[in-house]
């Protein structure tokens, strides 16, 4: 049995290192989306924790929230209802209505199941966590992708009606009871943690907070690597083409909604456009089953480069939002 000072000396390095993490958060898990691709050999075991670091992430994000900034985001809802319809609603029947334009759902059942999958599914559970740690109204962040998440069983059951075939259509009544189960589950669990610790314990464990983040979303990424080295090296162009597509439809879904919810400040804007650019396509590859196509799952797999990104590539963008917003 390990002495006390083996142990006590094993909890200060562990404790350090969620500090290092949680301080450095962007970079952090900006590396480990690239660390994924060169650990192929555990991705495949580590791709049943998919679900599990949904759950936990989502968890995180509750435990963030106090009491005060929920009642006060409620006093104004609007902003996120709108956001929340913008994106659940209207960004996927505009994906929906230019893919039957241009006959785009009898062209390919992957790309199909991609196009369905990056329009129609809620924003990660991570961008609270990293709305808070920008700075900038985390609670705005969580309440839409809670309202998300309450919507997302009829809105995805609908457009996935519109979009897909037969052989791949979500039930709504599994998808509703799943998304149910982790909305509620993970938010018992939350409050009951942040009861425990109370208010002024979450806030100095800040630190430790983001570093758990960043290490569920470093097995979030080796998990979702399955099958992308040996991709890249056997279809380079193939790769590259699909790494600069899904960062131009998340750069598309920032861009538009940005410049839509301008109009309610730049701190509104930012926090919806980041949901928008980043959503939880994990969610949707549950949801599909073993029944998702190869190139699918791919598209999965390399949209995960900008859900990871965007926390450093917009850190400055942030840095500068919350100045403006401090100064008005």
């Amino acid at each position: 049995m390990p002495s006390p000072t083996i142990l006590a000396g094993g909890l200060q390095l562990i404790n350090a290192l969620l500090r290092f993490l949680g301080r450095s958060g962007a970079n952090a898990v900006a590396i480990s989306i690239f660390l994924g691709l060169f650990l192929p050999g555990i991705a495949e075991a580590l791709r049943g924790l998919l679900t599990p670091a949904i759950f936990v992430l989502l968890t995180l994000s509750f435990i963030r929230v106090d009491n005060a900034a929920i009642a006060h985001q409620l006093t104004r809802p609007l902003p996120a209802v709108a956001a929340m319809l913008w994106q659940m609603l209207v960004l996927p029947m505009l994906a929906t209505l230019a893919c039957l334009a241009i006959g785009l759902d009898q062209f390919d059942l992957g790309v199909l199941t991609a196009l369905f999958m990056v329009s129609a599914a809620p924003p990660v559970m991570s961008s609270p966590i990293f709305i808070w740690m920008f700075g900038l109204n985390g609670a705005l962040a969580l309440t839409i992708s809670a309202l998300s998440f309450i919507i997302a069983p009829f809105s995805t059951a609908l457009f996935a009606y519109l979009l897909l075939p037969e052989n791949l259509q979500i039930s709504p009544f599994s998808l509703a009871a799943n998304l149910t189960l982790f909305l509620l589950g993970s938010a018992a669990l939350g409050r009951l943690i942040y009861y425990l610790l109370g208010a002024k314990r979450i806030t100095e464990m800040t630190d430790h907070i983001n570093g758990i983040n960043c290490i569920v979303l470093f097995i979030f990424a080796i998990a979702a690597m399955d099958g992308v080295t040996d991709f890249a090296l056997a279809a380079p162009f193939k790769a590259a083409a699909l790494f600069i597509g899904v960062f131009a439809i998340a750069g598309l879904q920032l861009l538009v909604t940005f410049l839509i919810f301008y109009p309610a400040g730049r701190q509104t804007a930012f926090i919806a456009a980041y949901g928008a650019g980043s959503r939880n396509l994990g969610l949707m590859v549950a949801a599909l089953g073993g029944t998702i196509p190869e190139l699918a799952w791919l598209f999965f797999a390399f949209a995960q480069f900008p859900i990871y990104l965007l926390p450093w590539l917009l850190k400055p963008a942030a840095v500068r939002v919350r100045q403006t917003t401090a100064t008005r």
